[in-house]
């Protein structure tokens, strides 16, 4: 293949630093110092007559607003309904007070506050009803100064309170929400690092799955991603995904039920590549594969490891400084990417700093749209309270890196709240690591299990030996690339495709049952002179041309050597007819062996067993006869003339 290379203007990403953690909100502070809430112990409470929802928390530098919606969640009617802006005296500073906070289970101290009329908000008047199941919306606001946040460079919980009147009229509590508002006492920076990956599609070099990475490059994920990364965002690359790219530059076929077909990306797998050339931000290349470490880790297999590592140094990213991207590792999983010598990047770790040190691996700390809020009944997971919790880390962190794979992460990561702004990786990777503790790591189940481990190391033996016996298949130059993609971290949850993918790299190298080529030969071969040929037939079963050499031994090479021919093609579904030299240094019968081997010396057949028998003497031979009828010249020659002496004699 030729294919065009990544430029080499690329920073290293070691330099860079994540912030960051969790989701959204601003706010101000009242004049209490604490460190974090102090929340009364959690008691069982009866169900709420009403469920409110807060779909919006907005602070600029003078106002505070929530909306959201308030819902009978009760079997009779309510009446009299208002809401009240609330908050705590809870001032959050520290990237431990947030993480408390986060992990909370009760609602911490605080104090509805009704000092305007746009504090409260009246849902349902005396003479209207809120019938069950019922919703309206609400919206409250007041000034900081009202609610008593006179500080700044805080966070604080704030949220709604819904009063009224339900079942024996008196005025009583009906529901509340909470979230976090956060107001930086300056501008916090907020980096994004835009991930170009996608699940392999390559079964051998020409040749793809399906046309889902055009499409991707088009007008799908992958095409998205690139728009915002030319503006200047820092982004890193799979190098598997460079490699099909190119390899679809220069043209592919697209694998069919009934053989392939050409592949149509090629201009445009080419555009592609050419605009990542053109990126001016700093860029970096991952792993190859985009491997799930956590899996690798837990596996514990060298070999799969090893071809991680090969396939990561080949040259598809050359320019590219390395690093190594971790999702939601445990501590293993982010001791083995420590281990690899690269920069490391954890995605998706609740940690409340922007670079951690765990057990002596360092790493910058990213967060994608996929890394939930806090599951305490405080913060349910809804995108108005990722989006608090995560800026209420990046302002005790003092910045944040946003991990950007998907559409989502587009989204999440494009609105900036008051107080926050885009910043590039160097500055927001100023922090120092701060020492942190990994949780366990959730149960889920890995895509690649000892399992399909047995069947990977399987498929690397064959695809071995299928590319020493065709080397110009493409199927040998893949190696590694297979058995690191195999590990990517695109199969989990998806093992479905992890499958596909394996059965059709499968059906490719099959030869229903059968080896790579047979071979045939007569097994009694007469030589009638000191040298000759006689004829060895092998059969191909693979559908790509393969190279093979003849190896033959005789038991006794003093009296007959047998002489293997030159490499010889032979091509798909076809039988050639090799000849193996013999040469005769005596008569007698020989036994010996002949199989076929790739140019490499791998062995391709079994030995197939031949007895070869002379029947001529050899050069010796044909001396000793020449020799013997010379004398008998002579002798004769000699005797008749001595017989005519004789006789001349008596005539005398």
């Amino acid at each position: 293949m030729t294919t065009p290379q990544p430029g080499r203007r690329r920073a290293r990403l070691a330099s860079l630093v994540l912030a960051a953690a969790l989701g959204f909100t601003l706010a101000s502070a009242p004049p209490s110092d604490a460190t974090s809430p102090s929340p009364a112990p959690a008691t069982a409470q009866p169900a709420s007559p009403a469920s409110v929802t807060l779909t919006s928390a907005d602070v600029t530098t003078t106002t505070l607003t929530l909306a959201g919606t308030v819902t009978n969640a009760s079997t009779e009617p309510l009446t009299d309904v208002s809401v009240a802006l609330w908050r705590s005296d809870a001032l959050l500073r520290s990237p431990e007070a947030v993480s408390a906070a986060l992990e909370a289970e009760s609602t911490p101290a605080g104090t509805a506050r009704v000092a305007s009329p746009t504090n409260q908000f009246v849902l349902v008047g005396p003479d209207d009803a809120l019938a069950p199941g019922a919703s309206r919306p609400f919206s409250v606001s007041g000034t900081l100064a009202e609610l008593g946040l006179t500080q700044t460079d805080a966070t604080w919980w704030v949220g709604a309170d819904a009063t009224g009147r339900h079942g024996d009229g008196r005025r009583t509590a009906l529901g509340q929400a909470r979230t976090l508002a956060t107001l930086p006492e300056g501008t916090v920076p907020v980096a994004r690092i835009i991930e170009f990956s996608a699940p392999p599609r390559q079964l051998k070099q020409n040749l793809f799955t399906d046309e889902g990475l055009l499409a991707d490059i088009t007008d799908g994920r992958l095409a998205e991603l690139m728009s915002v990364a030319e503006g200047g965002d820092s982004w890193v690359v799979d190098p598997s995904l460079l490699l099909e790219l190119q390899d679809m530059a220069d043209g592919y076929r697209v694998r069919g039920t009934s053989g392939s077909t050409a592949g149509t990306g090629a201009e445009q797998a080419a555009a592609w590549l050419a605009r990542l050339d053109a990126l001016t931000a700093t860029g970096s290349r991952t792993l190859f594969g985009s491997p799930d470490l956590d899996t690798v880790s837990d596996l514990g297999d060298e070999s799969l490891l090893a071809a991680i590592r090969s396939a990561s140094e080949d040259g598809a990213a050359d320019g590219l400084d390395p690093v190594t991207v971790v999702t939601r590792p445990d501590s293993a999983a982010l001791a083995l990417a420590g281990s690899l010598g690269r920069p490391v990047v954890a995605v998706d770790v609740p940690a409340p700093h922007v670079r951690i040190e765990v057990d002596g691996t360092r790493a910058i700390v990213a967060h994608s749209s996929a890394l939930a809020a806090a599951t305490s009944p405080l913060l349910p997971d809804t995108a108005l309270n990722r989006r608090a919790a995560r800026f209420a880390t990046a302002r005790a962190a003092g910045g944040e890196v946003r991990w950007v794979r998907t559409p989502d992460d587009i989204a999440e990561a494009s609105a900036l709240p008051h107080g926050f702004r885009a910043a590039g990786l160097p500055e927001v990777g100023a922090a120092e690591p701060q020492p942190w503790q990994l949780p366990p790591l959730s149960v889920r189940t890995p895509a690649l299990d000892a399992a399909h481990l047995v069947t990977v190391h399987a498929l690397r033996d064959r695809m071995e030996l299928y590319g020493q016996a065709a080397p110009d298949a493409g199927v040998g130059t893949l190696v590694d690339a297979q058995v690191a993609r195999a590990a990517s971290a695109w199969w989990v949850g998806r093992t479905d495709s992890l499958d596909a993918w394996l059965g059709a790299l499968s059906e490719r190298l099959d030869t229903p049952g059968r080896a790579i080529v047979s071979l045939d030969a007569t097994q009694r071969f007469t030589m009638t002179g000191a040298t000759s040929e006689f004829p060895v037939t092998v059969t191909n079963h693979l559908i790509d041309p393969v190279t093979i050499r003849l190896e033959a031994v005789s038991d006794n090479p003093q009296r007959i050597r047998l002489v293997a021919p030159d490499p010889v093609t032979i091509a798909p579904g076809a039988s050639s007819t090799v000849l193996l030299g013999a040469e005769s240094a005596g008569g007698g019968v020989v036994r010996a062996s002949v199989h076929a081997q790739t140019v490499g010396g791998h062995r391709l057949t079994p030995d197939r067993e031949i007895v070869v028998e002379t029947t001529n003497f050899g050069t010796i031979g044909w001396v000793i006869v020449i020799v013997s009828g010379v004398v008998l010249v002579a002798t004769t020659a000699h005797r008749i003339r001595q017989v005519r002496n004789r006789r001349k004699g008596e005539d005398g």
